[in-house]
């Protein structure tokens, strides 16, 4: 039998091969794990954006210049609110909300407490009107008026007191939001331009009421003192514009002065009142808008967890912002919505009434649809705001699954369970379902007068023409 010998440079080559089969198999099986892995990644990575996470040391680095923060796009306006005593807050001037400061000692507080004091004083004269006189509508709408001033102009010291705390937290906000989006990359206008429209239009459309208010007295005046043959206008034109100061007390100029002053201060406060509603309001939907911008951008995308996770921060920083302000100015929206509601109600009673003159006639047509314009802006921009806070359920929903996580889960609970919205002292919310109700209600009270007045006119004597030019706003 041939017999074979292997040499030992042979044997040695065949054990190096195989300790180098054995030892390089490992390796192989390694390379092709990483190329599975590699092959079953590709899919998330052929949808996923070329995002890194923001660094921290940056934060702030894109914040808006101070000429577009929500300080410095509402500076002007309330510059011209403490030029009517309204909003006594120092330090208004400064580009930095951190300047901001309240004190009492100041003589924007003073001026604030005597303008309170002038509606306190008209409003007691007309307590005192009723109580020693028939009660009718025109003598509650004084009394409805000043008291309505009077505690507008409460509130708002109130509000300034809390006023610069709120403007920090309101920049820092600002400040962690710009780390995620830089505004100047829209081309929307900035939120000062939208105040200063806002802002404009309320105030002219304001102006020219209370224009034909005067107007439309002083043509009254004119008739009135030419049928009784008074020679004085001016009184004349005071005692029916102002019947609770001068029937009982006779016309001298500085009472004249003083109550068109108070009146002037008054009406200003009044439509301040639903302008201040309307401009917080477009703050806040401006920053939810700019957050759903965001959502929709990446629509269709696989995110991060950790995006995810800032996006419900940024959604979650904003509803608490919104709630101390609910907090802080809710009261000043019940007292809108009251005050709006009943001059409207009183306005559509004084639809029923003859018009003394053309004048009169313009001026109650001009005033009543200011009052619904006015009225209905408030409930839709204040509206605008739970609507904003809802827009981003879709884009969660539409999360596909491989990048579908717990935070996106946490996010869509609170965007479909968490109400945010303004509120009137938490009494009602303000949304668009709201409008409807109040609407109806008005509705149900035109009907409700349209039958009555039916009644009225059958019933009703004529009047001379002494008592439809005087008596129209002197009553007994």
């Amino acid at each position: 039998m041939r017999s074979y010998r292997i040499g030992p440079n042979k044997l040695l080559n065949s054990r190096q091969s195989v300790w180098a089969i054995t030892r390089k198999s490992p390796i192989h099986m390694s390379c092709r794990l990483s190329k599975i892995d590699l092959l079953r990644r590709a899919k998330f990575k052929s949808c996923k954006m070329n995002i890194s996470r923001p660094d921290k040391s940056n934060i702030g680095a894109n914040f808006v210049d101070r000429t577009r923060s929500f300080h410095c796009a509402l500076r002007p306006i309330i510059i011209l609110a403490q030029c009517f005593a309204v909003f006594p807050i120092s330090g208004i001037k400064s580009d930095n909300a951190s300047d901001l400061r309240f004190t009492w000692s100041s003589l924007k507080i003073l001026y604030c407490c005597i303008s309170t004091l002038g509606s306190i004083i008209l409003t007691l004269f007309s307590v005192y009107r009723l109580a020693t006189s028939s009660i009718t509508s025109s003598k509650t709408s004084n009394l409805v008026f000043f008291f309505t001033a009077g505690i507008t102009a409460l509130l708002f010291l109130k509000l300034a007191r809390q006023w610069p705390g709120f403007a920090i937290s309101w920049e820092n906000m600002e400040r962690e939001l710009a780390a995620r989006h830089n505004p100047h990359r829209t081309t929307t206008p900035t939120l000062a331009l939208k105040f200063k429209i806002l802002s404009i239009i309320v105030m002219v459309l304001a102006l020219v009421e209370h224009t034909l208010s005067i107007l439309a007295g002083y043509v009254s005046a004119l008739e009135c003192a030419n049928l009784r043959g008074d020679t004085n206008i001016v009184a004349t034109y005071f005692a029916l514009q102002f019947p609770q100061m001068f029937t009982n007390s006779n016309y001298a100029f500085w009472k004249g002065f003083i109550v068109q002053f108070v009146n002037i201060l008054s009406t200003f406060s009044w439509n301040f009142m639903d302008l201040f509603l309307i401009l917080i309001s477009v703050a806040l939907t401006d920053q939810f808008r700019q957050l759903n911008n965001r959502l929709y951008s990446i629509r269709g995308k696989a995110m991060p967890e950790w995006w995810w996770a800032e996006a419900r921060i940024d959604f979650n920083r904003l509803a608490t912002v919104t709630r101390r302000i609910d907090s802080q100015i809710s009261d000043i929206v019940l007292l809108s919505f009251a005050t709006n509601l009943y001059f409207i109600c009183i306005q559509l009673l004084n639809s029923f009434k003859p018009m003394p003159n053309a004048i009169q006639t313009v001026y109650f047509c001009f005033s009543f649809g200011f009052l619904l314009a006015r009225a209905s802006a408030v409930s839709l921009y204040a509206a605008t705001v739970h609507d904003e806070s809802l827009l981003p359920a879709p884009i969660l929903y539409s999360v596909c699954s491989a990048s579908y996580s717990t935070e996106v889960r946490r996010f869509l609970i609170q965007v479909t369970t968490d109400t945010i919205s303004l509120t009137g002292m938490k009494f009602f919310s303000i949304t668009r379902s709201l409008i409807l109700t109040v609407a109806g209600t008005i509705v149900t009270y035109e009907l409700v007068l349209v039958q009555f007045n039916a009644v009225h006119v059958d019933h009703e004597p004529s009047d001379s023409n002494i008592t439809k030019v005087c008596e129209h706003f002197i009553e007994p």
